[in-house]
């Protein structure tokens, strides 16, 4: 009976473990998606980066598209977007891999800031590669932005 008591305690103790030590029981992220927005005709670097622009993350999750994350360039045209619970929602095909999520954003720019984006409508678009990580936190990175 005492062997019996035992491994059930034991079982609790490494399934509180393994909880307390999930990132996603925690809130904390597992995906950032990281890029860069430049002001050429096509959005994609080198170039001057673009400053103060919406970034939207969607991903194909369970054949529903989910918007899973917004973030905002920073000085230098880079955005870096956090995501929680997403990597274990999407396929995983190897640590360089394509993912189903891409980034967009909206066109047309502001003139001001970048005139060669302000005269096109439509919608920037780039899908995302892993790109590595550390630990249960994986990176992802755009491939490059096309114009729809």
């Amino acid at each position: 009976m005492a062997y019996s008591h035992a491994s059930s305690v034991f079982l609790i103790v490494v399934l509180f473990v393994v909880a307390a030590t999930n990132p996603v029981a925690h809130g904390q992220p597992d995906i950032n998606f990281e890029g860069r927005l430049c002001c050429t005709t096509t959005g994609n670097c080198p170039g001057q980066g673009i400053p103060g622009v919406p970034v939207e993350i969607d991903c194909a999750i369970n054949g529903n598209i989910e918007m899973v994350g917004q973030g905002t360039t920073d000085a230098n045209g880079a955005f870096n977007v956090s995501s929680v619970g997403i990597s274990r929602r999407i396929p995983y095909g190897g640590p360089f891999s394509a993912i189903p999520c891409v980034a967009t954003v909206q066109l047309p720019l502001n003139t001001v800031v970048c005139p060669a984006l302000s005269t096109t409508t439509g919608l920037l678009i780039s899908a995302f590669r892993r790109n590595g990580g550390l630990g249960s936190l994986q990176r992802a990175t755009i491939v490059g932005f096309v114009r729809t």
